[in-house]
């Protein structure tokens, strides 16, 4: 099993996650794992509003958006105001080949309504790009460094793709 493991992360939650999963993920198969990152770097806050407004102008380092070689998109999602942050957005919007792939989505967030809106945008956002097996994954921020919360979510996570248990 191949995986692309895609995250953002502004303040390290979703950081810490991404690791979490890619130490999983690699005891069952090969990972690749890349942070999304916007050409430039520095972002104020009135900037990441008009992105989040208007995803579609943010300009995204260079990062593979053909899945055609992976089995597996692992997608970490900080949720920000019931939707996911703007480099995500942009990402989903780029990517192509997701039909018939296993995406496992996991929302850091700090509000739970917050994070069920978010995996409906996502969800619609992905259903409209092809036939993809969805799996949400929900972690709130002050559980995101938290071993023990991790390894029991991310195990019962990844016994949903694989036969054999991870670790």
């Amino acid at each position: 099993m191949k995986t692309l493991l895609i995250y953002y992360s502004h303040f390290g939650h979703t950081y810490s996650v991404a690791n979490a999963f890619q130490e999983a993920l690699s005891k069952i198969g090969a990972v690749d794992n890349y942070e999304l990152e916007y050409l430039s770097r520095r972002q104020g806050l009135l900037k990441r509003i008009f992105y989040r407004l208007y995803p579609a102008l943010v300009t995204l380092a260079p990062i593979t958006l053909d899945l055609k070689d992976y089995d597996v998109l692992c997608l970490g999602i900080p949720v920000w105001g019931g939707r996911p942050s703007a480099p995500v957005t942009k990402y989903l919007q780029l990517c192509k080949n997701i039909e018939k792939k296993t995406i496992i989505c996991f929302f850091v967030y700090g509000i739970e309504a917050s994070a069920k809106a978010c995996f409906n945008f996502v969800n619609k956002v992905l259903k409209r790009k092809g036939q993809a097996v969805i799996i949400p994954v929900y972690v709130p921020w002050d559980k995101a460094q938290n071993k023990e919360f991790l390894s029991k979510t991310i195990s019962a996570t990844l016994e949903k793709i694989s036969p054999v248990p991870p670790g």
